[in-house]
């Protein structure tokens, strides 16, 4: 009976504590503390000694800064507190305290929500800035993080301000409200500044009532956003200043940064609570220069020290998205990231993690400053030989059998020119005049021994693709080290990608590796099969998360190598075909998301999108079809692979009309290569329409039409003739 009177006792005692369990929001002693200084590096925070303390005992990345279409500091912050880049401007993110006079009833008249106390911080524009989100690019909904920690009981400050004499900047706010734009407590009006003639616009932070409102807060809240301003109010003073005064005051505002954020830490039981600082958005001088990934830290509880931060969002170790710190603030509080594009961070232990930052930032902005010139200049060669290789052929007559020998070995360097710029990495060059140069030096060494090798007239274009095939997929499968840093990869900077395969070497590839195989059969007489063994092989690498995680390239690499298997094996490409390669399209795309989302648990692109469309249904889906349609709008009209694209197709045009039977003659004496051309073709409609830049994938891939083609043609009448 006892026993029995014991087990009903325990089973209460068990329900009892889930009942008050699941019902006890907001009890928990965590918090977060987020300190934002805004328009600043690592060096200005480096010369601060509370931050370098934090910086020596905590864990350090470089933040990528993109929010939807462009970049501006209204989008940064709104995006921190979205979890997911977000639209916002000047007219969208007035926030204002409730005490403050009318704003109660502006912000009812605007909303329809009575606020009937005092205290709290409302942004009066939530309405429009929600708006401007939904014309956006990623379907963000401001204060996402704000909500999820409302909706469990946990309560939000902010405090300080940037504002100026004749503007109000409280971007604060856009961090830690909620859907309705609501802030629990805070101090972000005139009480947060004190009047000072000696600095920018007559005013600084009021330091020690700043203090005390975080004390107040940090007793009430479980997350407290501390905006500190005086940096931004002299950056928008600047203009007014020489260079040495600015530096005067820069010097000046750092110190007393530096003191306030000491009397802070005071306040912070660091056992118990993750302090977060960030620098929301670059300066106007470091985005001049290029240097636009900004400076972030995590300190305190949870935190590893002397670590670097990487996610899932970039896999790259030392640099995050701005759209990991909201769902890393929640992970920390035990709350569900869902509705996030952002992935928590993580630390990953580095030698010397400081120098291992300030290397990386310096090599990744030499990078991004020397990719445009490079790759413009290219280009631009790319379209000035093959058009002067157009007018060669159609004066081939005329024109001396040495000059044109010696033209083709130029024209056949740009096929060279991508593998070069996937290797230039291991060389650790960075200055713009010897990258040309080395590139120059690399295209003729390579071209030499190309030329040395050669046997047949076809082994040029064969050992060129076979090249730039193998040494791609090779970097694919193993982390895409060579890519990530490529002149020709993707920008970290820019964020577009940062992780896998880019469109770029996604064009080089399906298109390199359709020009291989294809050669190789008219070349050694090899069984078909053989090729598309290497299809398989390529799409794999291609589309698997962990390697080239491309879905666009994935789509583009089963349609193109389907096309072109049917074709060598003489099947005619009629509707029931197209239907057969849009079902295989389908299937092991998601096969792939399969292996993304239930055996990898990776999370990359694939299953964000899949997780979007879950979601938000066929919204999601027609966001991302007008994203990938916008993004290739915009791009035909301003990157130079669509001139390259345009010039290709018309030397194309031009070349199946003059010389007469030149297209038909070339695919007899290559009737493989020739299919390998057609799934080119097909690379880049397919490509074009299924990426987001596919108007550059679809460049890149036409260098290996076109190049080939030009140069076979070139050979024609001389066919058995060595060079």
């Amino acid at each position: 009976m006892k026993h029995k009177k014991f087990k009903i006792f325990i089973i209460m005692i068990c329900i009892l504590s889930f009942f008050f369990t699941s019902f006890s929001y907001g009890k928990t002693d965590k918090k977060v503390v987020l300190i934002a200084i805004n328009e600043t590096n690592f060096d200005d925070w480096y010369s601060m000694h509370s931050i370098k303390e934090i910086i020596e005992n905590g864990s350090i990345g470089l933040m990528n800064t993109r929010s939807s279409k462009g970049a501006n500091v209204y989008k940064a912050y709104t995006t921190i507190g979205s979890g997911t880049r977000a639209e916002a401007s000047a007219l969208s993110t007035r926030s204002f305290e409730l005490k403050e006079e009318d704003i109660k009833e502006i912000y009812f008249r605007r909303t329809g929500i009575t606020k009937n106390n005092d205290e709290g911080i409302v942004n009066i524009d939530i309405a429009a800035l929600n708006k401007l989100n939904l014309e956006g690019e990623y379907g963000a909904v401001p204060g996402t993080l704000g909500q999820k920690l409302h909706d469990h009981g946990f309560k939000t400050a902010v405090i300080g301000n940037a504002d100026t004499d004749d503007t109000k900047t409280r971007l604060g706010t856009m961090i830690a409200m909620d859907h309705d734009g609501y802030v629990d407590y805070g101090n972000i009006g005139m009480d947060a500044l004190i009047e000072d003639k000696d600095y920018p616009f007559g005013f600084k932070s009021n330091y020690p009532k700043l203090i005390d409102s975080f004390k107040e807060a940090y007793q009430k809240t479980e997350f407290i956003t501390v905006d500190i301003g005086d940096i931004s109010r002299l950056e928008r003073y600047k203009e007014n200043l020489t260079d040495e005064m600015y530096q005067v005051h820069k010097k000046k505002i750092l110190k007393d940064i530096d003191d306030f954020i000491q009397s802070l830490l005071k306040q912070i039981d660091v056992d118990h609570t993750m302090v977060i600082v960030v620098s929301p958005y670059p300066s106007s001088e470091d985005i001049k220069s290029g240097n636009k990934l900004t400076p972030l830290v995590l300190y305190g509880d949870n935190v590893k020290e002397k670590t670097v931060l990487t996610s899932d969002t970039t896999r790259r170790v030392g640099i995050v998205g701005n759209v990991d710190i909201a769902p890393s603030i929640l992970e920390y509080l035990d709350l569900d990231t869902q509705g996030m594009n952002g992935k928590p961070l993580c630390s990953v232990s580095v030698q010397h993690p400081f120098d291992y930052i300030t290397e990386l930032n310096s090599k990744t902005v030499s990078t991004s400053n020397n990719r445009y010139p490079v790759l413009y200049t290219y280009a631009t060669f790319q379209i000035f030989i093959s058009l002067f290789a157009l007018v060669v052929i159609l004066l081939k007559e005329k024109l001396n059998k040495k000059f044109i020998a010696y033209f083709r070995n130029i024209l056949l360097s740009t096929m060279i020119i991508p593998f070069i710029l996937l290797i230039f990495p291991l060389l650790k060059i960075y200055n713009i005049v010897v990258t040309y140069l080395t590139i120059i030096a690399l295209i003729i060494i390579i071209s030499w021994l190309v030329k040395k090798l050669r046997k047949e007239t076809l082994d040029n274009i064969l050992l060129i693709s076979a090249i730039t095939t193998i040494a791609l997929l090779i970097d694919i499968a193993t982390g895409c080290n060579l890519i990530k840093n490529s002149l020709l990869g993707y920008d970290p900077i820019i964020g577009a990608r940062y992780y896998g395969v880019g469109n770029e070497y996604m064009g080089v590839l399906i298109a390199s590796t359709l020009v291989f195989t294809t050669a190789m059969i008219d070349r050694f007489h090899i069984r078909p099969i053989w090729a598309v063994a290497i299809f398989i092989v390529t799409t794999a690498i291609i589309g698997y998360p962990n390697w080239g995680a491309n879905v666009g390239g994935t789509i583009t690499a089963v349609a193109a190598f389907t096309f072109v298997s049917l074709r060598l094996f003489k099947v005619k490409i009629k509707m029931k075909q197209w239907i057969v390669i849009g079902i295989l399209v389908f299937c092991i795309v998601a096969f792939m998301a399969f292996i993304d989302i239930y055996l990898l648990q990776s999370q990359s692109h694939l299953a964000n999108a899949i997780q979007q469309i879950k979601e938000d249904g066929f919204a999601a889906i027609l966001m991302i079809i007008q994203r990938k349609i916008s993004m290739n709008m915009m791009l035909i009209g301003i990157t130079i692979w669509s001139k390259v694209l345009l010039s290709a197709i018309v030397i194309l045009a031009i070349l199946f009309y003059r010389p007469v039977g030149t297209i038909y003659t070339l695919s007899r004496i290559h009737p493989n290569l020739s299919m390998g051309w057609s799934g080119i073709v097909v690379t880049c409609i397919v490509g074009f329409l299924v990426n987001d830049s596919g108007i550059v994938a679809a460049g890149t891939a036409i260098i290996f039409l076109i190049t080939p083609m030009l140069y076979q043609i070139l050979l024609m009448p001389n066919v058995k003739e060595k060079e």
